[in-house]
Formats: structure tokens, C-alpha cells, sequence
């Protein structure tokens, strides 16, 4: 469980809109390197903290249990992995969802459902 926190999503995400509503978020090295690469802005990784939805939770994460969020910035859907650590969101990567790996942006698509590079 997390600290502070009951084990369910609707107090999760309602801990992470609080934190970024704070502007208590970190970027780990990690996610500024692909934030970098990948043109995305950390207003939008805000937004996405803000406004998305959990689509699927790694609970037993260490040190933190982190959680992948997904919300529509301009005109693509962006996808933001963060933890929760007391009074502090990690940001531990984000990036725009393949088409080819995801369903409407929020679902993984079954590995057989996915296209390999043989069959290209």
C-alpha cells in the first residue's frame, strides 16, 4: 500500500493531481533525456498529471509503487509514468503511445496482435 494512501486508484490519482497542483514533481535523469529527444514539454507532462486517467499500475515498483497515465496533449495522446513518494511525483518517463502497441491509446495490444518487423 501506498503511504497515506488506500489501496485504489480513485485516491491515487487524486493524490497525483494534488502533487502536481503543487508543482511537487520531479523529472528523473531519465525522463528529461526522452522528454528531450521526443519533443515533449514538461507543461504538458503537468496536464497529463492533471487531467489523465491511470491505465495501468505497477504497484510493486521499487522504491515506488508507479503508476502510467494517459491524457490527450494538443493533438496527440501522451503517456506519463510517475510514482508517488510522500509529498513528491516522480517523473520516471513518458512518451507518445505507438499505434501499434496500444488500443485507442490506453489498452496494450496482445503480442500476437502485434506487428513484427517480418511482417513488414
Amino acid at each position: 500500500m501506498l503511504a497515506g494512501l488506500e489501496d485504489d486508484s480513485d485516491n491515487v490519482i487524486d493524490r497525483i493531481r494534488e502533487l502536481a497542483k503543487k508543482e511537487a514533481i520531479e523529472f528523473t535523469h531519465h525522463a528529461r533525456t526522452k522528454m528531450y529527444g521526443r519533443k515533449i514539454d514538461s507543461v504538458d507532462v503537468r496536464q497529463c498529471l492533471l487531467i489523465g486517467d491511470i491505465i495501468e499500475e505497477y504497484r510493486d515498483d521499487k522504491p515506488y509503487p508507479s503508476f502510467l497515465l494517459c491524457a490527450k496533449s494538443g493533438q496527440k495522446y501522451l503517456h506519463v509514468v510517475c510514482a508517488v513518494a510522500g509529498e513528491q511525483l516522480f517523473i520516471i518517463t513518458t512518451y507518445y503511445p505507438d499505434e501499434n502497441l496500444w488500443i485507442a491509446h490506453r489498452k496494450r495490444k496482445k503480442p500476437s496482435s502485434v506487428p513484427s518487423a517480418a511482417d513488414n
